[in-house]
């Protein structure tokens, strides 16, 4: 079964089985996703999709297991963000980065880098709502 879910990017589509959506699972009462990223991201040494919902969250969100699902779902706020900074590694193929500090911690993400362009830009949209 898919489900289509309106984004400011373009149209994801989540699939599942007859437990529902797993990402909705993880949503507060009338929170809806704004923005996916168009690809997986590396953060904390495994893959996610990225979200950002309308309530200012964003979530890290993996499903893993083909019989027994697992879900790992990691959710940060917006407006908890104090700098937030891109960069480039590599020499060939370049790889995108960003890194976020917030007044508890510093993340770090990265993968392809028009996929973290695209992020970064969303993140930055954002932010300038915040304020």
């Amino acid at each position: 079964m898919a489900r289509k879910h309106n984004i400011s990017f373009g149209i994801i589509f989540i699939w599942s089985g007859c437990e529902g959506l797993p990402l909705e699972d993880f949503l507060m009462p009338d929170e809806n996703i704004l923005f996916s990223s168009p690809g997986s991201i590396e953060y904390l040494g495994d893959h996610y999709e990225l979200y950002i919902t309308d309530v200012r969250r964003l979530l890290w969100f993996k499903r893993s297991g083909l019989v027994f699902k697992k879900d790992k779902i990691i959710s940060e706020n917006i407006g908890d963000i104090i700098e937030m900074r891109y960069e480039e590694k590599g020499i060939v193929s370049k790889k995108g980065t960003i890194k976020i500090v917030t007044g508890r911690k510093e993340l770090e993400f990265s993968g392809r880098r028009d996929v973290i362009k695209t992020i970064y830009s969303e993140l930055q949209t954002q932010m300038a709502q915040e304020r």
